[in-house]
C-alpha cells in the first residue's frame, strides 16, 4: 500500500477514535441526571408534603434514601418508607416527600440521598420550621413563612412581632405582605412582599386608615387623620398602596396603621420616594417575581411626631428598600434554585429628609450587604453572598 494511502487511513482512524471519545465524554452526564426541589426546601411546622423533581435519560434506574429525619419524613403518606426505587420516564419524574407535624420549638432537618444510574449521589436537605409555643401558637398561621424569598431572617427580640397579611386572588388565599413590627418604636422595621403584575390592577386608593387587626392596638399609632405635624410629616406607606391595586381587600390592607410611619412629605414621600416606587413598578417587575423589603431605620429616637390621640411616636431617621430578582426575569425558577450568575440585588438608602431632586440614581444606592450591616437584618437568606455584596447599576438602568 502506498505511503500516502497509509497515512490517510491512519489519520481517518485517529479522527474516528477522537470523535467517539468526545461523544462518550459528552454523553456521560446524561447517563446520570438531576434532582432538585420543586418548591422551597423549607416547610412550615404543619404536616404536609413537597416534591423532588428527577430528570435524566429514560429507562435509567434511580434510588432515593432518607438518611436523616426518617422518623418524621417518608416517601409514603400511609406508611413509614425511608427508601424508594424507580425508573426514569420521559420528562419530569415527581418524587413525593411527606412530613409530619413538628411540635418542637426548634427547626429540624431531613437529608435525602438520590442515586441516578451510576452517577454521583445527589444530596438534598429539607428544613421544617419549629412550632411556636404558648399563647403565640394560635397566631402561628399568621407568622411569615421562612420559605418565601423576601422574608429576612428572624431576630429574637421580645418587642418584635412577625405577621403576614393574606388576601384573596383568583379564588385563592395568597400572601399580601409580611411585617416585623417593633412595639417599642410602634413601627414596622421591615415590610416584605412579592411584586408581580398579578397584584396590579386599576383600583383607586381605598384610603381606609385603620388598626392592624393582628397587632394589639395599644402598640399602634392612631392616625385616622394626618399627624399633628402635617404637612411636615405624611403617613408614609412602606408597601405602597399602588403596588396592590388588583382587589379592594389587598389595597385596604396597605392602609393599616402598622404600614405607615411619620415620613417627611415634601421632598421625600411626595417626591423622590414616590418616584422610586414608580421606577420599581415600571422597570423591575418581571415574570419570575420581584422580591422587595422596605424598611424604616432608627439611628436615634430624638425626633417625635404626634398622633390623633396626642401620643408621641419616634420618627425614623432613614428608609430603605432592598430588591432581588433574576437577571433575565424569565427563568421559570424559584430564586433559591438559581446560581449567583442568574441573580441581581440592589439596595436604596435615603434619609428622612427633603431631597431637592426626584432623580433615581446610583447615588442613593447601596449594596444589600451594606444595609444588612447597618440594620442588623439578614435579607434574602439562602441567596449566595456575592449577589448581595455588589450591584451593577447598568443592570438596574441607573446612572
Amino acid at each position: 500500500m502506498p505511503l500516502k494511502m497509509t497515512l490517510r487511513y491512519l489519520i481517518l482512524f485517529t479522527l474516528s477514535v477522537l470523535l467517539l471519545s468526545c461523544r462518550k465524554d459528552n454523553e456521560s452526564p446524561l447517563s446520570t441526571g438531576t434532582a432538585e426541589w420543586k418548591d422551597a426546601p423549607v416547610v412550615s411546622s404543619q404536616s404536609g408534603n413537597t416534591i423532588i423533581q428527577i430528570q435524566g435519560v429514560q429507562g435509567i434506574k434511580w434510588n432515593a434514601r432518607i438518611t436523616e429525619g426518617a422518623a418524621w419524613c417518608s416517601f409514603s403518606l400511609a406508611n413509614s418508607i425511608p427508601e424508594k426505587d424507580g425508573v426514569l420516564t420521559e420528562g419530569i419524574n415527581a418524587l413525593y416527600v411527606y412530613f409530619s407535624e413538628n411540635t418542637d420549638k426548634e427547626d429540624r432537618k431531613a437529608s435525602i440521598s438520590i442515586q441516578i444510574g451510576e452517577g454521583t449521589p445527589i444530596s438534598l436537605v429539607l428544613t421544617q420550621n419549629g412550632k411556636i409555643s404558648g399563647t403565640d401558637a394560635e397566631t402561628d398561621t399568621k407568622r411569615p413563612n421562612k420559605a418565601w424569598a423576601e422574608i429576612p431572617d428572624y431576630q429574637a427580640n421580645p418587642a418584635f412581632q412577625y405577621v403576614t397579611h393574606y388576601t384573596h386572588l383568583n379564588g385563592k388565599s395568597v400572601r399580601n405582605y409580611s411585617i416585623c413590627y417593633d412595639q417599642s418604636h410602634k413601627a414596622a422595621l421591615w415590610v416584605a412582599y412579592p411584586l408581580h403584575k398579578c397584584y396590579l390592577g386599576n383600583l383607586d386608593r381605598t384610603d381606609e386608615w385603620t388598626y392592624d387587626p393582628d397587632i394589639e392596638s395599644q402598640y399602634q399609632i392612631y392616625v385616622k387623620r394626618a399627624y399633628k405635624e402635617h404637612p411636615k410629616y405624611d403617613r408614609g406607606h412602606q408597601i405602597p398602596s399602588a403596588d396592590r391595586t388588583q382587589t379592594r381587600e389587598m389595597n385596604a390592607q396597605t392602609f393599616y396603621f402598622t404600614n405607615q410611619t411619620p415620613q417627611v412629605g415634601k421632598g421625600l414621600n411626595q417626591d423622590i420616594w414616590q418616584k422610586l416606587e414608580e421606577v420599581i413598578r415600571k422597570n423591575y417587575i418581571c415574570a419570575d417575581t420581584l422580591y422587595v423589603v422596605t424598611g424604616a431605620y432608627f439611628a436615634h429616637s430624638n425626633t417625635k411626631a404626634t398622633d390623633n390621640k396626642g401620643v408621641k411616636t419616634d420618627v425614623p431617621t432613614h428608609y430603605f428598600k432592598v430588591l432581588l430578582r433574576t437577571k433575565s426575569g424569565m427563568t421559570g425558577k424559584w430564586v433559591r434554585q438559581c446560581d449567583a450568575s442568574q441573580l441581581q440585588a440592589i439596595g436604596f438608602w435615603l434619609e428622612n429628609k427633603a431631597y431637592s431632586s426626584t432623580q433615581i440614581t446610583k447615588d442613593i444606592c447601596k449594596k444589600v450587604s451594606e444595609i444588612e450591616a447597618i440594620t442588623g437584618f439578614t435579607f434574602f437568606p439562602g441567596i449566595p453572598s456575592q449577589v448581595k455584596n455588589d450591584f451593577n447599576a447598568i443592570e438596574w438602568n441607573l446612572n
